[in-house]
């Protein structure tokens, strides 16, 4: 066996192997993206009928609010069942009880008694006291107090003491009869007390006629000054405060005692509705009891057991969740197949829409008094997703997240088509973002798109002035939230994937980037002939709709590989003989062709992003050397020894319009180094061009269209006359004219 004949077959060989391991990551990718679709209607539809309070029967909890339209038909009462509070209402009567339970004291009824005898006694000494025993220490009034009774005669004193006696009694009688507590009056708020008069006999006294230590001084002083000499006042208030015992003494324990118990008789319910009795009627304005009418009888259906959930619940649940998923799907298979082939963008995508459909379902876990749905991220993803990939992307992804929200919030429309107009705008705001700091100005948008929409739906609803103020505050939360979450999200998807955001893309296109300015400095033609092609390019990507900032930074990186040979190129041959008259055809083929795999290496050790080095290879796709085939065909002794395979590219072919179109502006671009032609002419060429390529396959794998190519190449030659057109020579003056 020849050599020749050896080299054919490892080659095919090879190929049939390269095909077999193709095929295998083929049915893997497919295996994979298969499951992932799966998993995500799984998911999702698991969040529409897995709820942990969900009653199959009931009617979306944001309908039944005070002042909202009841807008199913009339609901009347199958059997007669109790109206419960609210939660609120109940921990509100609980709160209520607690602070109007009486406190509760242990009257003492001894001690009336007791100081009344002890008064007694302090006025038989003082009747009996004489000089002697005034000074002496065991004595409990001072001289100054007593001496006024003592310089009276033994009758005159007996006298005035009597009546002092009588006084205080009385004082005392009337102290202990209101009663006399043993806390300061000022401390209870309750306005009567509980006093415990005997083992199980109570009685409820004012707590305005109490008297406490405090007051019981200050009422003597009054009293004192009223109705006893001045002389003898100090001996009585002295006298009276030796009497300061009150007789009602405060219980701690039975007073939580009778707080526990009033606490725990609050009623659950406040009233009853009746068999037959009508609740609500179709297109009535619900107040807060028709509300707690409605909610009762769904508890009470719920405990007795009338419905119950059965399969078709679920299916009707997993249906919806699939409806709303098949439109996203169907958009990325027919419109985004690029995103729908690449299972790390479409991965992405599938994230997005369960983080929010999770999202949802636990802001209708979480019971809160405040309207936390408006905190679900939908705004977030949805720049993130015009970020990351584009703006009609970014729409069709937002609805699908609005209408998961909605629906599995138990058919929330408010809340879902909220999401869905700030979600727009948020995505709209960063279509063409050329800055990470131009992401700041998405918070106006987003709260203004909140903003509408809870002014209109709070409106219809007659929502109170408070509901509409949380409300606005909660949106402005998650408005200043969402640049944040995007960010880090961004950060997250570019450091761990393969995927560049414009934004990243946007670092590179700088001329003064090390590639470039090494470029310009190796190739000086290579670098011209790359900043005419990215001129050209970023013009025919606007005029067909694709991405300009990537077309143009693309051109700019494309031709990097020519620096390892740069002299090997035309534009590089000044002043220097052409090298590949002094080798064979092949040869320079293979030098050519090599500059897409040296691109690639440098392009990788400068850590180019992959959007940017896809158009190195691309550029050129699988196209053919045609100078240096024609070349080797003229020169080899049997053409049939000459293989195409030598002379074509490596490729891959061009997968998006970009590529594509700086595949066109690369070869038109020679054009203008060639003798002035007009712009039919020049258009005649472009045409031949664009359409050798089209029949060599080079577009198979790409979204460009005929109408498409034709635009790119009337811009094209409209702006070769520019670079082409003869300059006018100028006239010199004469020197006679000098």
């Amino acid at each position: 066996m020849s050599k020749q004949q050896n080299n054919f077959f490892r080659k095919i060989f090879n190929r049939e192997k390269s095909y077999k391991i193709d095929e295998l990551k083929a049915r893997h990718s497919k295996w994979l993206k298969y499951t992932m679709l799966a998993f995500t209607v799984l998911l999702c539809g698991l969040l529409f009928v897995f709820n942990l309070e969900h009653k199959p029967y009931d009617a979306p909890n944001y309908l039944i609010a005070s002042g909202n339209v009841w807008e199913g038909p009339a609901l009347i009462a199958d059997f007669t069942f109790p109206v419960y509070k609210t939660q609120s209402e109940f921990l509100q009567d609980r709160r209520k009880a607690t602070e109007n339970s009486f406190p509760v004291f242990i009257l003492d009824e001894n001690v009336e008694e007791t100081m009344l005898n002890k008064l007694d006694n302090y006025l038989t000494v003082l009747k009996e006291v004489n000089q002697n025993l005034a000074e002496s220490s065991d004595f409990s009034f001072s001289e100054k107090v007593i001496r006024p009774i003592l310089s009276l005669n033994p009758n005159q004193k007996n006298l005035e003491l009597t009546k002092i006696q009588k006084q205080i009694t009385q004082y005392l009688r009337r102290v202990y009869a209101s009663g006399f507590v043993n806390i300061a009056i000022d401390k209870m708020t309750a306005t009567e007390i509980s006093v415990k008069t005997g083992t199980n006999e109570f009685k409820i006294l004012p707590s305005n006629i109490l008297t406490d230590k405090n007051t019981f001084l200050i009422n003597a002083e009054k009293m004192v000054s009223a109705s006893v000499i001045s002389q003898y006042q100090p001996l009585v208030l002295e006298l009276i405060n030796k009497l300061n015992t009150p007789n009602l003494q405060f219980s701690k324990e039975l007073t939580d005692r009778e707080i526990e118990l009033n606490v725990r008789n609050v009623p659950r319910t406040f009233g009853y509705v009746r068999k037959g009795e009508i609740i609500v009627q179709n297109g009535e304005v619900l107040s807060q009891e028709t509300v707690s009418k409605i909610n009762s009888y769904k508890s009470s259906v719920f405990m007795t057991g009338e419905n119950s959930v059965d399969i078709f619940y679920y299916i009707g649940g997993y249906g919806h969740s699939t409806i709303i998923l098949t439109i996203l799907f169907l958009y990325l298979i027919i419109i985004r197949k690029r995103i729908y082939a690449d299972n790390m963008q479409l991965s992405i995508i599938l994230g997005v829409i369960v983080a929010v459909s999770f999202l949802a379902w636990l802001s209708g876990q979480l019971h809160s008094e405040y309207p936390i749905e408006l905190l679900i991220t939908v705004p977030a993803l949805s720049m993130l997703v015009a970020i990351v990939f584009d703006s009609r992307t970014a729409f069709y992804v937002t609805v699908t997240m609005g209408l998961m929200v909605s629906g599995i919030r138990g058919n929330d429309y408010v809340t879902g088509i909220s999401m869905i107009f700030a979600g727009v705008l948020a995505a709209y705001t960063v279509r063409d973002i050329q800055s990470r700091t131009q992401i700041y100005k998405s918070i106006f948008y987003i709260l203004v798109g909140f903003l509408i929409s809870i002014l209109i739906f709070s409106i219809e609803r007659s929502h109170g002035y408070s509901e509409l103020v949380t409300s606005l505050v909660t949106a402005f939360i998650n408005s200043l939230m969402a640049p944040l979450i995007t960010f880090g999200l961004l950060f997250l998807i570019e450091r761990f994937t393969d995927i560049s955001t414009d934004l990243r893309i946007k670092e590179f296109d700088n001329l003064d980037h090390p590639l470039m300015r090494i470029l310009s400095e190796k190739a000086p033609g290579t670098y011209q002939h790359t900043l005419s092609v990215a001129l050209l390019a970023e013009r025919c990507a606007r005029e067909i709709g694709a991405n300009p900032l990537l077309t143009k930074v693309g051109a700019y990186y494309h031709d990097l590989g020519k620096m390892a040979k740069s002299e090997y190129f035309t534009e590089n041959q000044m002043g220097i003989d052409n090298k590949h008259d002094l080798i064979n055809a092949k040869r320079s083929a293979r030098i050519i062709i090599e500059h897409v795999a040296e691109g690639i290496k440098l392009a990788e050790e400068y850590n180019l992003p992959q959007r940017i080095i896809d158009f190195i290879p691309m550029h050129h796709g699988t196209t053919l050397v045609k100078h240096f085939y024609a070349k080797a065909l003229e020169v080899a002794p049997n053409p049939e020894e000459v293989h195409e395979d030598d002379f074509r590219y490596p490729g891959p072919k061009p997968k998006n319009k970009e590529t594509a179109i700086l595949m066109i502006c690369d070869f038109a671009e020679a054009i203008s180094r060639l003798d002035s032609k007009t712009t039919e002419e020049i258009e005649k060429i472009i045409e031949k061009n664009i359409h050798d390529r089209v029949l060599d396959g080079q577009f198979d794998e790409c979204e460009i269209n005929l109408h498409e190519l034709s635009k790119i190449k009337k811009i094209i030659a409209k702006n070769l006359i520019g670079m082409t057109h003869k300059r006018v020579n100028y006239k010199e003056i004469p020197k006679k004219a000098e």
